[in-house]
């Protein structure tokens, strides 16, 4: 495999590796012949999707009393199509592990459907709790947290590298502003 030059972003980089790791690792089986007489809505013989968490993006700070602006990246492994309606949420955590423990600070449906191969982002905006403690944190995500869709792995479901932030109190500015 030849990982993609310049002009491809940061996340088909990140896609890149993903399919390099995958692989190498394990082959993915395809479709095995036509479809005649199966209802086009399942999913034909070894096919599966494979969500994998992606990156995210955020300010590396804000006040707790201001919107928070997210980037929630996702991408499709797998060699079937997913429908729109799964449900992602993103998770604030003091550590570097994120999990059902963590503060949910957000928490939608998927509104598209992803293609084999494909990539999406969705942009979030969120007032934090005023009560969530200020200091440093990290942002991730899980994916299909309900199990809506069947996937080869559940496993990169969650964001295996989160992103970090410095909560502020209520009313302070960020160093650096005014």
């Amino acid at each position: 495999m030849t990982p993609p030059g310049p002009g491809y972003s940061q996340f088909s980089r990140w896609t890149w590796g993903l399919m390099l790791t995958a692989s190498l690792g394990s082959c993915v089986a395809g479709s095995e012949g036509p479809t005649v007489g199966r209802n086009p809505t399942e999913p034909g013989p070894g096919l599966e999707a494979d969500l994998f968490a992606g990156p995210i993006e955020v300010p590396d700070q804000v006040r707790l009393d201001s919107i928070l602006e997210m980037t929630i990246g996702v991408r499709n492994g797998g060699t079937r199509v997913v429908n729109p309606g799964w449900v992602i949420r993103v998770m604030l955590s003091q550590d570097r592990t994120i999990d059902s423990a963590d503060i949910q600070i957000d928490h939608f449906s998927a509104p598209r459907e992803l293609l084999p191969g494909g990539e999406d982002s969705y942009l979030r905006h969120k007032k934090l709790r005023a009560s969530t403690p200020a200091g440093p944190y990290y942002v991730g995500s899980i994916l299909d947290v309900t199990g809506a869709v069947s996937e080869s792995s559940e496993g990169n479901n969650t964001l295996q590298f989160p992103v970090p932030i410095i909560l502020t109190a209520q009313g302070v500015a960020p160093p650096g502003t005014n």
